[in-house]
């Protein structure tokens, strides 16, 4: 048996043989001289203003199938979670003129990867085309003779008014609009176009000559004007003021970078429009940040990744006697993805569960689990270990096998539970958590916050010490929140989301 996945954009991901040995030998030859992957290839991939969830369709999947990523500050750090474990992640720089690698040195290491055989993604913040230097960069592949893409982003321009409350144009004030760099190459004037909306880019350092610009070229004292702070990322501020007096409101309000200015009489609107302040901020410590959604604006910071064990051994010979069990528990996403990962590795597919009952302890769980052809016979409304023992406790489990593929270090309320009700339990480990060091994150622009499990607590005392008083607490379960509790967290469970 042979099987071949190729990836979204041409590419040999996943290649497993059942087969002869001089078969299997011909085709791995086959891949390792290039006749079955696709050649080197550059993607310029704009990945939006900062909010992660404006991404393209097609720039996401790019992330998750590149073999080289190139990115630099102006990037959500939710993106970098994406890239398969092999990919190599490249930082650049790029911040307030500190640059990382100077732009001729990032054009070169482009087509240097390119050249390697490499599908190679280069991250721009908002779109790759938007005073972002991508048809530089999209020059000099050409002149080298590698292939390229170029794939749009949402700008800030036009993304950070529409998250402050200020829309560009509106038919009772203006019609039309002007997207103007704010920094130029020196020796270059300001050009400021007649618009009834001006919106300045990359503009921070030059906001004076910007004011005065546009007092020189007409424009009354008294109009309002804006700065969008971190437009569209959660710590984003809306900082207001005229032509008159906003250069002493920015000095006192210590305006950072990256900021766009916004002038004209649309930002008027701004008080009635504004919708993104009055979201929470939710920092979600753990995975699966879209399971929290309904609680506000979530902010993804991945303390602990998962990953695979060294030995797997015992769960191995778990595979070999999966006829004596009667039920398969699963606890998490990740202990689905891990056993049935080793299940492959077995030579073995969904078919061997075919005599088991299986459960799931929640809808994220049995939505990984139909993903591999897999319905569970049951999930309970309680989405937690003590939801899962209760519906055990309407079943007649005495007597019955089970096995519960899990971390290495796992709750054991479920296995001791289902041991008091009769049940022989056999608690398999498939994956173990490995603290990593997270982007870094502005408490004080976050109200609540999410552990979603043990290690997460602990691995946010260790880098972040005391939750700050005015952060509201949650965690999923009662082994995470007697884990909080243990660690002088004043928290509660997660509230259910009613919609």
């Amino acid at each position: 048996m042979l099987t071949l996945n190729i990836g979204m954009f041409g590419r040999v991901t996943r290649l497993r043989i059942l087969t002869s040995e001089n078969l299997k030998k011909f085709l791995l030859f086959q891949i390792m001289t290039g006749i079955l992957m696709a050649k080197g290839k550059v993607y310029l991939v704009g990945t939006g203003p900062g909010d992660p969830e404006l991404i393209t369709m097609k720039g996401y999947q790019l992330i998750k199938d590149a073999d080289v990523l190139l990115y630099d500050h102006l990037i959500p750090p939710e993106l970098l979670g994406l890239p398969k474990p092999q990919a190599e992640l490249i930082a650049v720089g790029k911040f307030a003129s500190k640059h990382t690698l100077p732009q001729e040195e990032i054009n070169k290491l482009i087509i240097k990867k390119a050249k390697e055989n490499k599908l190679v993604v280069r991250l721009k913040g908002g779109d790759p085309y938007m005073f972002g230097r991508g048809g530089e960069e999209a020059e000099d592949c050409f002149d080298a003779g590698v292939e390229f893409e170029v794939v749009p982003g949402v700008t800030s321009a036009l993304a950070a008014p529409g998250y402050a409350g200020i829309p560009p144009t509106h038919r009772d004030c203006t019609p039309n609009v002007a997207i103007v760099t704010g920094h130029r190459k020196e020796g270059y004037e300001l050009d400021i176009p007649k618009a009834g909306t001006v919106i300045f880019l990359m503009g921070v350092k030059n906001i004076g000559k910007i004011i005065d610009t546009l007092l020189k070229d007409g424009w009354d004292k008294s109009t309002k004007i804006a700065a969008i702070e971190h437009g569209t990322f959660y710590d984003q501020r809306v900082i207001k003021g005229t032509l008159e007096n906003f250069l002493d409101i920015v000095e006192k309000a210590k305006l950072r970078t990256p900021a766009i200015f916004i002038a004209g009489k649309v930002v008027e609107m701004q008080e009635k429009l504004d919708w993104f302040s009055k979201k929470q901020k939710v920092l979600v410590l753990g995975t699966h940040p879209e399971k929290y959604k309904y609680l506000g604006t979530v902010v993804h910071r991945q303390i602990i990744k998962c990953v695979g064990l060294d030995d797997y051994s015992k769960t191995d010979d778990a595979i070999k006697k999966l006829n004596d069990f009667d039920w398969m528990v699963f606890t998490s996403v990740n202990g689905a993805k891990y056993f049935l990962q080793r299940l492959n590795a077995a030579g073995l597919d969904a078919r061997a569960l075919a005599n088991l009952k299986i459960a799931a302890i929640g809808k994220t769980t049995a939505a990984r689990l139909a993903d591999f052809g897999l319905l569970p016979n049951l999930v309970p409304e309680d989405e937690s270990s003590a939801g899962l023992l209760e519906e055990f406790k309407k079943l007649d489990i005495n007597g019955k096998n089970f096995i519960l593929p899990q971390a290495e270090v796992s709750s054991k309320v479920l296995p001791q539970g289902l041991t008091e009700a009769g049940a022989t339990v056999d608690a398999v480990s498939v994956y173990k958590t490995v603290e990593i060091e997270p982007a870094s994150v502005e408490m004080d622009f976050i109200d609540i916050i999410v552990f979603t499990s043990g290690s997460t607590v602990k691995a946010f005392i260790k880098k972040f010490g005391a939750v700050p008083d005015h952060i509201k607490a949650y965690c999923l379960g009662p082994p995470t929140l007697n884990t909080a509790k243990e660690n002088n967290i004043n928290a509660e469970l997660i509230p259910k989301n009613d919609s």
